[in-house]
């Protein structure tokens, strides 16, 4: 009898591969905590897949992951980003886990929307890929499992790392540009390896983050620890440069904001979503323009 992890069971793949696998093998597969689970033979993970420490405890012991596209990655009330730039996330996540495990088996379940990145960062791990023949048509991605009681935001953007520049000139540089677009507004300010972001004429912090010690390479890890805009901790921002080293995610992972929801929707949220974007084309910018890769390289 396998121990086989699905990414999930709340879209059509993971039910219906639920049903066939739940008689012979031991199925285990991410869950939400905020939805009730009714499938008894199923040992449910209640970890988080965009956090590489939790996927390393959900492969331990497994003899094969089934990768496909599962609805609870986008359980998070508001989510920002393109939806191939989560899947990639996870992607890489699981990649990174199982390269630490005796077993290194899986299966990609082949879409007719392609997601060939996906696959290529799978493939980029000393892992056994094995990707079906027969490509699943959906017909359609319902959102209707999203709980309103998960009032949290996440946010994920992939850019290219401009020529000459290291993951760590990245995310430094990010809070200088965010100074700057934002003079005479706020004031962001480091030390120490924390951030502190306040009204220009303020000392009281909106938010602090702080950089996180000892994190898996190719990953920088901040923190959000405090501010008046921050409802509860658990939240970080992260910077992540995939394996080929040649392009980056960087993503804030389940702010929970302290406005109230709809201000929050209609301020805040949409502000974090316009400056990443910008961020993402600020990066396409320098990694075209050699002269502004000199000027601004932080690492120079």
């Amino acid at each position: 009898m396998k121990k086989i992890l699905l990414m999930g069971i709340y879209g059509d793949i993971g039910y219906h591969l639920y049903e066939t696998l739940k008689d012979d093998n031991e199925v285990y597969a991410f869950m939400s905590p905020y939805k009730n689970n009714n499938l008894k033979k199923v040992h449910p993970i209640y970890l988080n897949p965009y956090n590489l420490e939790d996927m390393n405890e959900a492969v331990k012991g497994k003899d094969l992951v089934i990768f496909f596209e599962d609805p609870i990655m986008r359980f998070n009330k508001i989510t920002q980003g393109r939806f191939d730039t989560f899947f990639e996330l996870i992607a890489d996540n699981v990649g990174r886990a199982l390269e630490n495990e005796e077993i290194k088996d899986i299966i990609y379940i082949s879409e007719e929307i392609p997601h060939e990145d996906v696959k290529s960062i799978l493939s980029s791990y000393n892992l056994n890929v094995r990707a079906t023949n027969t490509k699943v048509k959906r017909l359609g991605k319902s959102l209707k499992y999203k709980n309103p009681n998960n009032r949290t935001m996440r946010s994920a953007q992939r850019a290219e790392i401009p020529k000459n520049w290291t993951l760590e000139g990245v995310a430094k540089y990010y809070f200088k540009w965010l100074d700057e677009i934002i003079f005479g507004i706020f004031k962001i300010t480091e030390k120490d390896g924390e951030v502190r972001i306040t009204l220009e004429q303020s000392t009281m912090p909106l938010l602090i983050l702080r950089k996180r010690t000892n994190t898996a390479r190719r990953q920088i890890i901040y923190d959000v620890v405090g501010g008046k805009l921050l409802r509860k901790q658990g939240s970080w921002l992260e910077f992540r440069a995939l394996k080929d080293e040649a392009s980056f995610i960087m993503a804030l992972h389940d702010f929970d904001p302290a406005l109230p929801w709809p201000v929050y929707a209609l301020t805040q949220a949409p502000l974090h979503g316009l400056v990443s974007r910008i961020y993402q084309m600020e990066m396409i910018i320098n990694d075209s323009i050699l002269e502004e890769n000199i000027k601004n390289n932080p690492n120079k």
